[in-house]
């Protein structure tokens, strides 16, 4: 007796598989990055003794050690709300990246509930995020000040016109890349998030969930 040929099952569609491999990338990096900061965050003591140090090859280590001083001294006072927000952060990117490994490879569990995980996770993730970025503007407002008193002390800026754009540019440029790196993170994670909760998704995830039953 022949047995009738089996129906192939169509898959997710490519942006939905696109989506969830960008998921991947951006959570599993946001969260190491969260992570180890937090981590960090326990070892302030120690890394102000052994930072300059260690980072002397990069620059002038008084200049490198004005600044490293400047950051531990702006992060000290927010050790504790910092940690719990890197730590929350490092959680959600957990849930963005376990939902998006099983939209790409369910193991038979339903589609479904990782597109809901992943879509609320991912919104998480953003407003973590942008906490985050909030706290280390903090941060880098007062190392950009520090950095350019510092620089402007240097021979190569002893100018005064050199030394006043120095000084009015470098905290500027730093505060801009923190914007622009919080705004691109966040941004990122909103927009996957609000993909995987938009209807066309769950309309396809329901279909595939359909084809394995």
């Amino acid at each position: 007796m022949n047995t009738p040929p089996s129906t192939p099952r169509k898959g997710l569609p490519r942006g939905v598989h696109v989506a969830a491999v960008l998921c991947l990338i951006l959570s599993g990096l946001t969260g190491m990055f969260a992570a180890v900061e937090a981590t960090n965050l326990t070892h302030l003591s120690d890394l102000r003794e052994e930072a300059p140090p260690r980072m002397s090859a990069l620059g002038d280590p008084a200049v490198i050690e004005k600044v490293v001083q400047a950051q531990i001294s702006a992060l000290e006072p927010m050790r504790e709300p910092r940690s719990l927000i890197l730590g929350a952060l490092a959680v959600a990117c957990a849930f963005t990246f376990v939902a998006a490994g099983r939209i790409l490879r369910p193991a038979g569990l339903p589609l479904e509930g990782m597109r809901r995980l992943l879509g609320g996770a991912a919104i998480a993730a953003a407003v973590l995020r942008t906490i985050d970025g909030a706290q280390w503007m903090v941060v880098v407002k007062r190392v950009g000040i520090v950095m350019a008193e510092a620089l402007g002390t240097m021979p190569e800026f002893q100018h005064p016109t050199t030394a006043e754009q120095v000084k009015s540019t470098v905290p500027v440029l730093m505060s801009a890349g923190t914007l622009a790196q919080t705004i691109f993170v966040a941004g990122a994670f909103v927009l996957i998030g609000q993909y995987f909760r938009s209807d066309r998704v769950r309309a396809a995830v329901t279909a595939q969930d359909g084809l394995r039953e």
